[in-house]
């Protein structure tokens, strides 16, 4: 087993996942065989020889280590998603996880940053250092376009179109999609593009953003980065580069972007992971309507 898991990752990793979405998956997968090596007969091992009843052990197990049905749903996920992988490619002839059913839970409202909270983590950055012109791009291009941090970390040059003012990203499952760049957006990159040179030293390197070495910032080292600048802010709650793909979500929102559109920009395969951002746009609508109906608050 310990091979087709090993096969797993490897998959994973062609398949342009960022380094903390693969960890988290094989740390699931690796976590759910581990606890089969401890409380199973070493012969059950097999991968043919695990059943339904083995995972819901599993379940309950962690059920009891106070995991919640957010976790647990992550979990089940990821180690579908290994069996559906050795399925796939003839590995194994069973997959016990196929009637198991992926655990309800419900989805917190995304937290997001006011926009006088975004304008002032922009001016946090010295314009006048070179770090700081780089790092005021960093924030401006995940604000401005809603990219995850992993898919700014594989911006390329070669995917930034200046003439029509787009971007190429590559997103989950190697999904590529066009995303616009605004103005300030364009004005950010163009003046950290001027001064990229000083940090290179192989010419060859062809992602966007790199560090004072020259090396491509990984998405580790981008999420610090972003961090550093959020942590600035009084009332952080926990916030995270995510936080700018919700901020950027909740602002289209909130100036009357219709969902379908966020969801394209979002690179959203479903409606529904979209709709999590219509929770935060909630007061901006009472606003509207107290404002605008006959016999709303305002009135």
């Amino acid at each position: 087993m310990e091979r087709m898991i090993k096969q797993y990752k490897e998959y994973l990793s062609s398949q342009n996942y960022s380094k903390h979405t693969l960890r988290a998956y094989m740390g699931d997968v690796e976590q759910f065989y581990d606890f089969i090596k401890k409380y199973f007969p070493e012969q059950e091992i097999k991968v043919d020889g695990i059943t339904k009843t083995m995972f819901r052990d599993f379940l309950q197990h962690l059920s009891e280590q106070k995991d919640g049905n957010r976790t647990l749903a992550r979990k089940v996920i990821s180690i579908k998603g290994f069996f559906s992988f050795l399925i796939k490619n003839n590995l194994c002839s069973n997959n016990p996880l196929l009637t198991i059913k992926i655990p309800k839970y419900e989805k917190n409202a995304a937290t997001f940053l006011t926009e006088q909270d975004m304008r002032f983590v922009l001016q946090i950055p010295d314009k006048e250092d070179a770090l700081g012109i780089r790092n005021i791009a960093i924030l401006e291009l995940l604000y401005s376009t809603g990219i995850r941090i992993g898919e700014l970390a594989g911006l390329t040059l070669q995917d930034i179109d200046f003439k029509q003012n787009l971007i190429k990203v590559m997103g989950k499952r190697a999904k590529m999609r066009i995303v616009p760049l605004g103005s300030y957006a364009v004005k950010a990159l163009q003046t950290y593009l001027k001064i990229r040179d000083t940090f290179i030293k192989d010419n060859a390197v062809e992602e966007v953003f790199v560090s004072r070495n020259g090396n491509p910032l990984s998405s580790d080292e981008l999420r610090y980065i972003v961090n550093k600048y959020l942590k600035v802010i009084e009332k952080s709650k926990n916030y995270s580069p995510h936080t700018l793909r919700h901020t950027f979500a909740t602002h289209l929102l909130n100036h009357g972007a219709d969902l379908r559109s966020v969801q394209e920009l979002l690179g959203h395969s479903s409606l529904t992971s979209t709709e999590v951002y219509t929770h935060t746009s909630m007061q901006k609508l009472k606003e509207v309507y107290e404002t605008a109906h006959p016999h709303g608050d305002a009135k």
